[in-house]
């Protein structure tokens, strides 16, 4: 039987819902998260759904995969959105949200977005915990290093692609894909993190 696996965001960092619903309650589910939040938690939107054979199967079978990461006996899960969009658009099926999108593209473009995504750290570029980078768009939006691929923004944790997701969300502005690389979206001292070269340490005499 067909229906539809979905991934929405929350209004908090890292934190994501993956669900099930029949390919007609699609819409209407959709509608009612949004409006009333889930499990005490707001800000839900909708970020990825895809309608697939077995769709109960194999939520279930994600569910037991990242159980380790659940919050209690809820459908909320501290994870990475794109990790799960990948897993998802590597089954056959048909993606119902974004719409028009090409499957096979997308997961490679998600794949490709995750490779760079846990390639870049700051420590490499030279960069240290307290430090500041700002947003490409939007010098005024800043974001302090706490980690090798994290920073504080609004008093949370994020790491720069669901920050940069996040950010054009605010503004309407997503694209088509939803799929950003975060180093690409943020500057220091006027060069995008990605175009800062690494540091190469000498060793010690």
């Amino acid at each position: 039987m067909k229906g539809i696996i979905y991934i929405m965001t929350t209004a908090v960092s890292g934190l994501i819902k993956i669900g099930q619903t029949g390919t007609n309650n699609y819409q209407e589910r959709m509608r009612n998260l949004e409006a009333n939040g889930y499990y005490n938690v707001a800000g839900l939107k909708r970020f990825f759904a895809i309608e697939l054979e077995d769709y109960a199967e194999k939520e279930a079978l994600l569910h037991d995969i990242f159980n380790k990461h659940q919050v209690g006996e809820s459908e909320l899960f501290a994870l990475d959105q794109e990790l799960i969009r990948q897993l998802l658009l590597s089954f056959k099926g048909k993606v119902i949200y974004p719409e028009n999108v090409d499957q096979e593209k997308e997961f490679d473009k998600v794949t490709k977005v995750r490779k760079q995504s846990r390639l870049f750290s700051f420590y490499k570029k030279g960069l240290k915990n307290g430090e500041m980078i700002v947003f490409k768009d939007d010098e005024a939006i800043t974001a302090k290093i706490v980690g090798e691929r994290e920073v504080e923004y609004n008093g949370q944790i994020w790491k720069l692609s669901p920050l940069a997701y996040k950010l054009y969300e605010q503004r309407g502005e997503l694209n088509a894909s939803g799929a950003y690389a975060g180093a690409d979206y943020f500057k220091y001292n006027g060069k995008k993190l990605r175009d800062l070269p690494d540091v190469v340490k000498s060793e010690e005499k």
